[in-house]
Parts: C-alpha cells; structure tokens; sequence
C-alpha cells in the first residue's frame, strides 16, 4: 500500500498536468449533467429529447458528434420514462388509486 507521501506526490503530479486538470473537470461536468438529468420531471425531458431530434436532423450541429447525440437522445428518452413512471406514482398516491383511463 502506498504511503500518504506517495499518494500525495502521485496527485501533486498529476495536478501539475494541464491535460490531467481539463479531463477531471470534464468528468466532472459530465456527471453533474447527467445527474441533473436524472432529476428531471417527463415534461423537461420531452422538451430536451424534441430539441435533440431537431439538432440531430438539422444537420446544423458538428457532424463528428451525431453518435453522441444519438446515445444522448436514448438516454433522455429512458429517463423520459422512468420520470413517467415516478409521475404516474406519485399521481396515484395523491388520488389513492389508478388514474381514470388505465
């Protein structure tokens, strides 16, 4: 096991690499992106997942990232669903049964 002197110089190291610096921060805004995702009511995302279909057929948007995009899209359509689900719930613990139409 290394000891905290190594560690610290094995992060002090990386901290001194520019490269290192950016991709940590990258890392980071990615997840707290995808994290907000997560948190977002079905209505959002339908909004997002629209939006992402325009770009994606526009042809406006760098082309390199088409497949990117794409898994974006697939994503929010699944979180789309699962806030649905979270929705409808919550809608039936409020009435105290299925909604009419169901």
């Amino acid at each position: 096991m290394a000891s905290a002197d190594e560690i610290k110089d094995e992060i002090d190291q990386a901290m001194r690499s520019h490269n290192a610096r950016v991709a940590i921060l990258i890392e980071g805004a990615l997840g707290n992106a995808l994290d907000l995702i997560d948190e977002q009511p079905a209505a959002v995302l339908e909004a997002m997942v629209g939006r992402g279909r325009d770009l994606q057929m526009s042809g406006s948007a760098p082309r390199h990232r088409y497949e990117v995009r794409a898994a974006v899209i697939k994503y929010l359509e699944e979180r789309r669903s699962e806030a649905h689900a979270r929705e409808h719930d919550l809608a039936c613990a409020v009435t105290g049964g299925d909604l009419p139409g169901e």
